[in-house]
């Protein structure tokens, strides 16, 4: 059965850059074959408490989630996140009692790594593919033997695969790589070995900048910087944070420079509350749900509740295009904020904050990256809006635990020699 979960725990891994509808049911399968394993009736080591803290904070936030049934008002949308969130409380067990012996952090990263640039290529060759229709006998998209422009790499790319999600998973394949780089370079020389780097991150890295996500190249930009922060031995903080604001100037800049930015109209930015149905969509989102904060301060909507509610407020406004396409808040601390009010909201960013900072050593790194990722994100977008940000974020945290894991271990061992 232990070696059965962590097949299936790759399988989740490997499916993570491809749509969701295979996803769900390798994440659910996996917890079941978890639970069968019979892990949770073992005693927990009361010495990695850290390690399980921020696995307790996500569980108590999520049972807050459900508490907040008491107040919703469409019982419908109230299960429905409550189902897709269920990963949050699985995962609580899991934090505690960790994973069995077959587990290898570094394999897992190779799995991501090579699912990675394989799905670079597959989406590279179904853009080809749909270009060139007619060469293949198929009357299908518009942009066949036309120029081809950035953004039909962007939207053909959506349709497969939102482009926040795909963009995210090459981000974490391209820093599963660089973790593996010492073995590569070891197993095939540093030549061959900086050839198959470079080559891996090329791939991933071409088809986060042609899906044209442009949050998705800042945040980017700050994972490199955070990277870089570990590796420079720099001591005062004040460089650091220079090095920081430095980092994201860069990202402005090439923001800035992106053809995807020609949508955007700088002159609407502080007419939040614009009703046009063709400019900023984000910030008429954002506009009608804080025109009445009083609504959801206290206490919140309830979970699932903050679409149903911005429905109500974009037919107020007069927004038909957002009410037809049912936009949700685009912003997961709004959403946060909305549904289970300021106190949620707090317990939520402590709950994010815990990750880096209950992490020791060398695995903080990769909680950094992970807690930075998000919360960047989670600005413009709701990275649990959809399953492939959750089935992310599980990997990312069971990849930490074990990366923590595997040094207390490598520590152990040194001392006892």
């Amino acid at each position: 059965m232990g070696q059965l979960n962590y097949i299936l725990f790759l399988i989740v891994v490997a499916l993570l850059p491809f749509p969701q509808v295979f996803l769900r049911y390798a994440c659910v399968i996996w917890i079941c074959t978890w639970l069968l394993e019979g892990r949770f009736v073992q005693k927990p080591n009361v010495q990695d408490w850290r390690k399980m803290m921020p696995f307790i904070m996500f569980g108590i936030w999520y049972l807050w989630k459900i508490i907040s049934g008491l107040w919703a008002a469409d019982q419908d949308a109230y299960s429905w996140q409550l189902e897709r969130y269920m990963a949050f409380g699985l995962l609580v067990p899991i934090g505690i009692w960790g994973v069995n012996k077959n587990y290898d952090w570094k394999q897992i990263c190779k799995v991501l790594t090579v699912s990675c640039v394989a799905s670079a290529g597959v989406y590279a060759f179904t853009l080809y593919w749909v270009y060139n229709a007619q060469a293949f006998n198929y009357a299908i998209g518009i942009y066949a033997q036309q120029e081809l422009p950035i953004e039909f790499f962007a939207d053909k790319v959506s349709y497969i695969k939102h482009r926040l999600f795909l963009c995210s998973t090459q981000m974490m394949g391209m820093m599963a790589l660089l973790y593996l780089r010492k073995d590569i370079l070891c197993k095939y020389g540093t030549i061959k070995g900086w050839i198959i780097i470079i080559i891996g991150l090329t791939s991933m890295l071409a088809l986060i900048l042609a899906t044209g996500s442009r949050a998705s190249i800042l945040s980017g930009v700050a994972l490199l910087t955070i990277w870089l922060l570990y590796k420079l031995p720099i001591r005062r903080i004040r460089y650091r944070i220079a090095l920081v604001l430095l980092a994201c100037g860069i990202g402005l800049f090439a923001l800035t420079q992106h053809p995807r930015m020609q949508e955007f109209d700088y002159t609407d930015l502080l007419s939040i509350r614009e009703t046009a149905e063709d400019h900023n969509v984000r910030l008429n989102i954002w506009g009608a749900a804080l025109g009445s904060p009083q609504d959801y301060s206290l206490y919140g909507l309830g979970a699932g509740q903050s679409t149903p509610y911005l429905q109500q407020k974009y037919a107020e406004a007069g927004l038909n295009m957002h009410v037809e396409l049912g936009f949700a808040a685009h912003n997961q601390y709004l959403a946060e904020w909305m549904e289970i009010g300021i106190p949620g909201l707090l317990f939520f960013i402590l709950a994010w904050i815990s990750i880096p900072y209950f992490t020791q050593k060398r695995a903080r790194k990769s909680a950094m990256m992970l807690f930075t990722l998000y919360a960047l994100n989670m600005l413009t977008d709701c990275m649990w809006g959809m399953f492939d940000g959750i089935a992310l974020w599980c990997v990312w945290m069971v990849l930490i635990r074990l990366q923590s894991d595997t040094q207390t271990n490598e520590q152990s061992t040194g001392n006892t020699q």
